[in-house]
């Protein structure tokens, strides 16, 4: 064994052994939303054999990974960092079959982990890393002229990723370049392996295409900037990789343009710049045009990352040899990219081991204190969404039989109606009214038990503040058949004076209201900054008797509010701190 080699093997091992470390000293899970749905996707297929072909689970990704999620969560996690293992043995042997004479490819190991996204996406339990051993994988094969495997690969690429359909056609220029016309149908294998396992377990020889389970999610997700990507770098590139890019472009244009015999490493630099940077690309259209659900998440940009990596290795090992002091330059390299793995430049708080921020603590919360309240009682169900929930409580998200099963509330009406009395809900601000489906509406319906709310609130994608709420189920409490119709009661522009100690709302704009509704709420958006405190009050105009709510220092306050009587109400905002500042109110309400 060379000594490069040894080296190589010590640093690869360093690295496996710093991710289990972290795995092991978090105190949740890298990932609570879609990492752990992951896992339970692939651990359920050992009691639902059709979660092999999840679509959104990503298929090749579930056969790999439900042996080890059968063990449970941390040796799954390990699954990936095998993963991680068998990306750098591929980098090895590429670097190997094009006759590296440096050592940089020890800059491989540890310059994959100076990507926060690329680290956390391995200690997540996410498909990402898997997808880049395929593309670095494929590489390799390209290389060794093995097209039939090559094409091969490609067409499973698609069921670890969505993005391997990008890779399609780039394989066919490759092929088509090498004039290799018979590798050409090996493209339609994967594809055809699981079009007709889909057509004998599911009916659809085009399952593929018909279930795809981002069609429609723009409506959630929404858009934004084109410029996103770029804008985040940081984060999925990190300063080590655009560093490197930055070195490695202008030594790669050189060579080019010198047309040096490199014909193997230019058609690989080629080869990985196009993956990374078509997938990018396509991830900032589909961003600013509000497609295919992408949400923004910048560890979308890291499927190509091990290639483009390699890529800069390759094409500064081209011009290497003109440097002097090549161990030193290496040296500082290897300090550098571990320093940019231990302390991420730009990224506020330290990522690894993870530590459970202020929403998740909630939900931990919330899940213990159900797991005690039902206690032995297993005549009432508790529903939920948050896969943080489940993996609290010991339960699989896809079961179905047990006490504890992850629900979605659409259509409301019909599933309010096929709940028992006594059950309970879960519902997390983060995911409760997007994915759970569970109106903001229907909340004064249930009977709230308790509310977990986190010492550090922020607002998550539904501008509302992070908590978690646990509803019990009474069918005493009023179903309105138009719970959702939203009738508006005044929509102005309100100017608080600083001389005005209380400014009626509701009075001045449609005089005293009856509370002959279900659900009141008003919304309060601030042109500036209020320095100082504002209190929203509710009076009953016949007893006298007020709720009030401290508004804060912020800018956007939003109430739900719920009546029993027919009595008048007035609305005010109380000013006992001589603010003065101008918001637009806007009160609804649904009617019984």
């Amino acid at each position: 064994m060379s000594v490069l080699k040894i080296q190589y093997v010590a640093v690869s091992l360093l690295c496996a052994l710093t991710l289990t470390r972290w795995l092991l000293l978090s105190e949740v899970p890298q990932d609570t939303g879609d990492g752990l749905a992951h896992f339970f996707i692939a651990q359920s297929v050992w009691t639902n054999p059709l979660a092999l072909l999840n679509h959104w689970g990503k298929p090749l990704f579930t056969l790999l990974a439900a042996p080890w999620a059968y063990f449970g969560y941390t040796v799954f996690i390990l699954f990936n960092v095998l993963v991680y293992l068998s990306t750098l043995w591929v980098g090895y042997l590429i670097s190997k079959k094009l006759a590296f004479k440096s050592q940089l490819i020890l800059l491989f190991p540890l310059g994959l982990l100076t990507s926060m996204d690329y680290t956390a996406n391995i200690l997540g339990g996410m498909t990402e890393v898997l997808f880049g051993f395929l593309v670095l994988f494929s590489g390799l094969l390209l290389l060794q002229k093995r097209w039939t495997w090559f094409a091969i690969l490609i067409s499973l690429a698609p069921f670890a990723r969505s993005e391997g359909q990008i890779l399609l056609p780039l394989a066919i220029l490759v092929l088509a370049y090498h004039r290799q016309w018979k590798a050409l149908p090996f493209l339609l294998f994967g594809f055809l392996v699981y079009a007709v396992i889909g057509y004998f377990n599911l009916g659809d020889f085009w399952w593929y295409f018909t279930q795809n389970p981002y069609r429609g999610a723009e409506e959630i997700y929404g858009s934004g900037s084109w410029t996103h990507y770029f804008d985040y770098w940081y984060v999925h590139l990190g300063l080590f990789g655009l560093l490197l890019l930055l070195a490695s472009l202008p030594i790669f244009l050189v060579d080019l343009i010198r047309r040096k015999n490199y014909k193997n490493r230019t058609l690989l630099i080629l080869y990985f710049g196009a993956i990374y940077f078509g997938i990018l690309l396509t991830h900032a259209y589909l961003w600013a045009n509000g497609k295919n659900g992408a949400l923004g998440l910048t560890r979308l940009a890291i499927h190509g990352w091990p290639g483009i990596l390699l890529a800069c290795l390759i094409a500064l090992e081209s011009g290497f040899q003109r440097i002097k002091f090549q161990t030193l330059f290496i040296g500082f390299g290897l300090a550098a990219s571990l320093w940019f793995t231990v302390d991420y430049p730009w990224i506020g708080e330290e990522p690894f081991p993870r530590k459970a921020q202020a929403d998740e603590s909630a939900v931990v919360q919330a899940a213990d204190y159900v797991k005690h309240y039902l206690g032995d009682n297993t005549e009432n169900q508790v529903y939920y969404y948050h896969p943080l929930v489940a993996y609290q409580l010991g339960v699989n998200l896809h079961d179905t039989t047990g006490v504890y099963r992850q629900k979605k509330f659409n259509p409301f009406q019909k599933t309010y109606e096929n709940l028992k009395q006594g059950d309970l809900i879960v519902l997390d601000s983060h995911f409760a009214h997007r994915d759970m489906g569970f109106p903001k509406e229907s909340i004064p319906l249930f009977e709230e038990l308790m509310i977990f709310t986190p010492l550090n609130q922020y607002v998550h994608v539904q501008s509302e503040p992070a908590q978690v709420r646990i509803l019990r189920v009474n069918k005493k409490m009023r179903l309105a058949e138009d719970v959702f119709r939203k009738n508006s009661l005044f929509e102005d522009e309100v100017a608080i004076s600083r001389t005005a100690l209380y400014t009626n709302l509701a009075g001045a704009h449609a005089k005293d209201f009856s509370s002959d509704f279900v659900k009141f709420r008003a919304t309060l958006n601030a042109e500036t900054k209020p320095n100082s405190m504002l209190f929203f009050v509710v009076q009953n105009a016949q007893t006298g008797e007020s709720l009030t709510f401290e508004l804060g220092q912020n800018n956007t306050w939003d109430f739900t509010l719920s009546f029993t009587n027919n009595d008048s109400y007035k609305i005010f905002i109380h000013n006992p701190n001589g603010v003065e500042t101008k918001f637009t109110a806007k009160m609804t309400y649904s009617p019984r």
